[in-house]
């Protein structure tokens, strides 16, 4: 999160919506333990499961493993009971209106990154570029999403879109909408985008700061939202308060080729407008270990791969560790920024420019010196 002073145009609107949500923050967290990948989907749609929906069970009527478990409905009949509710109620009728259903609501994080794009300095779009309808909607939105930014940070309204796609997939899968094959493949980018979640803690934050910002898009007024906050509060303790639910400090982290700093949620877009290849060469050091930049250069790259000719090194690596290709690995130009924003600057540079990072911190150019080998 970028230092508050730092922030253009932010003018966080004071509705004393932020102070409860504080409260979460402030509660103390459970160790995390491993859980199975069913379990922690099913946790991901804590919320969700606390509404009463036709065909599927009730916790108040379920067993102890409620929380932790992927439900089926009992009968046909309850399963012709729910897929008469999404359809009835959500317009879902199979997988692709699912998808299409959940792309059209719940992409308020998308929004509430473009509206961090702009405070931190970086815009994503040009906002003369709007009508002046959607320039007036544009700022009360930003300005209202302001006020959770010292608390979620870049991770915004992301718990609330988690919540709600796994809610309507475990809802699909329930009653047969979709197969469990496309029920796997459709949930796993919702357990890699949750991975940016530090604790139970800071997922409910989220969640409830994403529907309130749902509900103010709705037109919903400001005692209403207040209203709200006090039912979406109520949800997220209930399950923060219960050691078969999220008290229990469950977590399933998927398997990865290597344990990368950063997961792709906690991703900042630096580079919107670049324009031409993107790939590039990092080392390990930087990838994994969180080592800054302290060596860059940019050479030629062949014809015919998408290569912006840029390597990155910590500076620190020996010929050993260089030489075995397991060490570095090719990632967008973007990826490396999020690694080091300190880069930025230096990607202009033409072809065979050299770059190192002096005691200062700072980069200045260095003869480029390179050996075929």
């Amino acid at each position: 999160m970028m230092e508050l002073s730092k922030l253009r145009d932010f003018h966080p609107c004071s509705t004393g919506l932020d102070r409860e949500i504080k409260a979460l923050l402030d509660r103390s967290r459970r160790e995390r333990r491993p859980c199975e990948r069913d379990a922690f989907l099913a946790l991901l749609a804590g919320v969700p499961s606390l509404r009463k929906v036709p065909g599927l069970p009730e916790a108040r009527a379920a067993g102890p493993d409620f929380f932790t478990t992927l439900p089926r409905c009992a009968s046909e009949a309850d399963a012709a009971a729910c897929r008469a509710h999404l359809r009835d109620v959500y317009g879902v009728t199979d997988k692709q209106s699912l998808l299409d259903f959940c792309d059209r609501q719940f992409r308020c994080q998308e929004h509430y990154l473009d509206f961090e794009s702009f405070w931190e300095g970086r815009p994503l779009f040009d906002f003369a570029s709007l009508n002046r309808d959607a320039a007036d909607f544009f700022l009360s939105a930003r300005d209202f999403s302001a006020q959770f930014y010292p608390l979620v940070g870049h991770l915004g309204y992301l718990g609330w879109d988690i919540s709600e796609r796994v809610g309507h997939l475990r809802a699909a899968l329930a009653c047969g909408l979709v197969t469990r094959e496309d029920f796997d493949q459709l949930a796993e980018e919702q357990i890699v985008q949750a991975q940016a979640f530090g604790s139970w803690e800071a997922y409910a934050a989220s969640l409830v700061c994403g529907a309130l910002y749902w509900d103010f898009r709705q037109g919903t007024p400001l005692p209403e939202l207040h209203q709200a906050q006090r039912l979406w509060m109520d949800l997220v303790r209930t399950l923060l308060a219960n050691d078969a639910a999220w008290d229990s400090g469950f977590w399933h982290t998927p398997e990865r080729e290597k344990a990368y700093r950063l997961w792709p949620s906690e991703m900042r877009l630096y580079l919107p407008d670049w324009d031409g290849p993107n790939g590039c060469f990092a080392t390990d050091r930087i990838a994994v270990d969180g080592c800054p930049v302290g060596w860059c250069y940019r050479e030629e790259p062949e014809t015919g791969f998408p290569d912006s000719g840029w390597r990155f090194f910590s500076g620190d690596e020996s010929e050993e560790y260089i030489a075995d290709i397991r060490h570095t690995g090719i990632f967008d130009l973007n990826t490396v920024c999020n690694f080091d924003p300190e880069i930025i600057p230096l990607l202009d540079a033409p072809w065979r420019s050299a770059f190192v990072r002096g005691e200062d911190g700072k980069f200045r150019p260095e003869p480029f010196e390179l050996t075929e080998d």
